[in-house]
């Protein structure tokens, strides 16, 4: 054998399975009482019928087998059933509430692409059309990007989706705001749409929000109350 033969490293049964390795020898390992237990009261039970000496030694093994898979069994199924189950109740799956992660597009803007984030943005908007994620960070993808026309029907398209949340309707209404005030000539809508959250917000912090914001905008603007 060459020196490199001798040399070269044997994969050893940790290296195989990794941490499942240690499972697996302590499940072997626990077979030796079930094995045993077997032996004997197979053997026992062919000296209790007065079987010959061959028909023990048969009945021996036999019951070593039976007990020694009814435990392997045992180990390697039902209690790994059992410790799945326990892993799911005390951290159950996130099952029907995938929330959809952007890092792709978010790797094209780092890279310079952001037409190529836009159109990645448009195509998920047509999948996903009552999603208002997608819309919202488009949206403000466009208004950087100074296309204002397509942010604004973006930011307005989620104020009419049919389920959309508080907080994303809030949300789409202050960039509203913010994108006519960057505006030249479109810059008195933005009172509009803080008259419009109050109205849908009465007595509600987001409607003093929009009430403080009404007086700082009117008073920028020149307007008469």
């Amino acid at each position: 054998m060459s020196a490199r033969g001798r040399d070269e490293y044997k994969r050893s049964l940790f290296d195989k399975h990794g941490p499942e390795a240690a499972d697996h020898m302590r499940a072997v390992s626990s077979l030796i009482i079930p094995v045993v237990a077997g032996a004997f009261i197979g053997g026992a039970i062919a000296v209790q019928k007065d079987y010959s000496a061959g028909l023990v030694v048969l009945s021996a093994i036999g019951g070593s087998v039976v007990f020694g898979t009814w435990w392997w069994f045992f180990v390697t199924r039902l209690s790994h059933g059992a410790g799945k189950a326990f892993s799911e109740f005390i951290q159950p799956s996130a099952t029907g509430s995938y929330e959809r992660q952007y890092s792709r597009e978010d790797a094209m803007i780092m890279r310079g692409d952001v037409g190529g984030a836009l159109t990645s943005y448009e195509e998920i908007i047509l999948e996903a059309p009552d999603d208002a994620r997608p819309r919202l960070r488009a949206a403000e993808l466009y208004a950087k990007s100074g296309l204002r026309e397509r942010a604004e029907e973006l930011y307005r398209s989620v104020q009419r989706l049919p389920h959309v949340k508080g907080q994303d309707h809030v949300f789409s209404s202050n960039r509203l705001v913010d994108l006519y005030l960057a505006w030249p000539g479109h810059e008195t809508k933005g009172l509009r749409e803080l008259r419009r959250l109050i109205d849908t917000y009465p007595e509600t912090e987001v409607a003093e929000r929009a009430r403080a914001g009404l007086v700082n905008l009117k008073s920028r603007l020149g307007v008469a109350e």
